[in-house]
């Protein structure tokens, strides 16, 4: 089960999707990850309660003319390099 970091929260500046941490009000902008669309994607069904790799590559599926094998694998990629930087739980 993933859960997005306490205090991160996913903008959109323009066609750019960034993750920055925001604290009182105030957005830290020392830590920017940015976003493709299809990460954006993923990162919003987990904000959703979306949690299971399997349920987050039929989304990626729903969303993208994509195979579900190549889609669980990006899926399992970027929550491994998310989990890496300590975005996710």
């Amino acid at each position: 089960m993933y859960k997005i970091k306490e205090g991160l929260q996913l903008r959109k500046i323009g066609s750019h999707y960034m993750i920055v941490e925001a604290c009182n009000g105030q957005v830290n902008m020392s830590n920017v990850y940015s976003l493709n669309d299809t990460a954006a994607l993923i990162w919003q069904h987990i904000g959703k309660g979306c949690a299971d790799s399997g349920e987050l590559a039929a989304a990626v599926c729903e969303a993208y003319a994509v195979d579900m094998a190549d889609a669980l694998r990006d899926v399992e990629r970027q929550l491994a390099e998310w989990k890496a930087f300590g975005l996710i739980e």
